[in-house]
């Protein structure tokens, strides 16, 4: 089984990517974590799972082991297949997935990729303890307070994850993390 792959981009958007690896070319839907971190004609290695069904064979590319066992977790969701787990990762980062289903972010959840409301549920029910460590339980309510301001402002969900992310909100208050997170983005 392959888990690890040394490739080049050859070529790199939104719709796909394009590796090769010695004398394969391989054509994949790239995450997000890949298109933010990757260039063309460079070489990375790449975490890979094979997935083999009745009906295709498909090799999903991921930038690192936790974007891999992101995926390996969200398909371990029920009604939620290869596809989907991908989809979600492509548009938005593994890390904030995690931080939203440890901070049980149902808003947040819902607004990915062919996710609603009823999935987003399933997903932080079934997901929660196995990113707790992301987001201290007293701080869930003032993180999904900031998060849902600082969005009806206008910011990218993925964008105040990552700034609240860096932040200490533990011993602050909801005005003081909006504050402080406006002026870092």
């Amino acid at each position: 089984m392959i888990r690890k792959i040394k490739a080049v981009v050859n070529k790199l958007d939104i719709n796909e990517i394009i590796i090769q690896s010695e004398n394969f070319f391989f054509e994949s839907i790239p995450t997000y974590r890949i298109l933010k971190n990757c260039e063309e004609n460079k070489e990375y290695i790449f975490e890979t799972i094979l997935d083999i069904n009745e009906w295709n064979i498909s090799l999903y590319l991921f930038y690192d082991n936790f974007e891999r066992n992101m995926f390996l977790n969200l398909k371990k969701v029920s009604k939620l297949g290869s596809k989907s787990a991908l989809k979600i990762l492509q548009n938005a980062d593994a890390e904030n997935i995690a931080t939203m289903i440890s901070a049980n972010d149902i808003n947040g959840l819902s607004k990915l990729p062919g996710v609603g409301k009823k999935t987003a549920e399933r997903i932080a029910n079934e997901l929660k303890n196995i990113f707790d460590s992301f987001v201290t339980t007293g701080n869930n309510s003032k993180l999904n307070d900031a998060l849902d301001a600082l969005e009806a402002l206008g910011f990218e969900r993925n964008k105040i994850y990552k700034v609240l992310k860096e932040m200490n909100i533990e011993n602050l208050s909801l005005e003081n993390i909006i504050t402080q997170a406006l002026k870092k983005l």
